[in-house]
């Protein structure tokens, strides 16, 4: 060997050909425990990102189905009742008394007044029926002019999209 050549080339071509080898024969168990430390490394960070990642997602949409379920359960329990409607004659106009028998309030927010010749919706502002309580609708429905012996089907829609129906014969 040539250690102290000056011919450049020739001295990096041995020191390539001489000290690489060995220097990788002397490292070779390092390099597999090195190289099994970052695969174990990267398996753990990923698997931590996924569980995160899935118990973000869980607790979204634990919270969505639990709004769903109340919103579902309270709308069952809703139960109005339309009732004591008064025909004045002079001038003519509708009273309509609103009951909630259900076991949780309710707000009512569109009344629907449908004849076989007209149709008249009176949006409310959101009107607020405690159970066991009842509501008089006296204002919106004055300018509503009936007509003898033609049916009316009288329609009460709540916040959570309840409907309820009831027909009435006008005097």
């Amino acid at each position: 060997m040539c250690k102290y050549r000056k011919d450049t080339g020739y001295y990096t071509l041995l020191i390539l050909a001489y000290w690489f080898p060995m220097n990788l024969r002397a490292r070779k168990g390092i390099s597999s425990i090195i190289a099994a430390a970052i695969l174990l490394s990267a398996t753990v960070m990923m698997g931590t990102g996924l569980v995160s990642w899935s118990h973000t997602n869980l607790t979204s949409y634990q919270a969505s189905l639990s709004n769903t379920y109340s919103t579902n359960v309270n709308k069952l329990n809703e139960n109005l009742v339309i009732e004591n409607v008064w025909f004045v004659k002079n001038p003519r106009s509708l009273n309509v008394t609103l009951t909630n028998l259900g076991t949780e309030g309710l707000n009512v927010t569109d009344i629907k007044l449908q004849s076989s010749s007209s149709t008249q919706d009176i949006p409310l502002n959101t009107v607020t029926i405690v159970p066991k309580h009842q509501y008089t609708v006296f204002q919106p429905v004055t300018n509503y002019n009936w007509q003898s012996n033609v049916p009316i089907t009288i329609t009460a829609t709540t916040v959570r999209g309840s409907i309820f129906t009831t027909q009435v014969m006008p005097p």
